[in-house]
């Protein structure tokens, strides 16, 4: 079984950008940095999530995709998937490890 067949849905990554409104106060908005990339959404598997910098206890799901054009960032971007926000909270870029060539990203769901 290929990569690609596992990959059952679509999402969107939305880019962030912040503005300025009339009176000068900061506003964030989102916008489709990339629409339609294919990628698999599971339940996170639960436990704790260790990396070197962070524990993620709030991960939700988690994502697999191939490397998008997109670069994408926690800070940067979030996951749309069927209209449903997702926070990334860690981005596993497994792209050319032992013959890897996907994103992995751990996310919350937002509410």
């Amino acid at each position: 079984m290929s990569f690609n067949s596992l990959l059952n849905t679509t999402c969107t990554i939305e880019a962030k950008t912040i503005t300025q409104d009339a009176a000068g106060q900061k506003t964030e908005s989102w916008a489709t940095a990339e629409a339609s990339v294919k990628c698999r959404l599971d339940a996170a598997t639960g436990g704790l999530q260790v990396e070197p910098d962070a524990v993620y206890e709030a991960a939700t799901h988690v994502i697999f995709m191939r490397e998008p054009v997109t670069t994408v960032t926690t800070k940067d971007h979030r996951i749309d998937v069927a209209g449903i926000k997702y926070t990334i909270l860690l981005v596993r870029n497994l792209y050319g490890q032992l013959n890897l060539n996907h994103l992995e990203l751990l996310l919350e769901r937002n509410e």
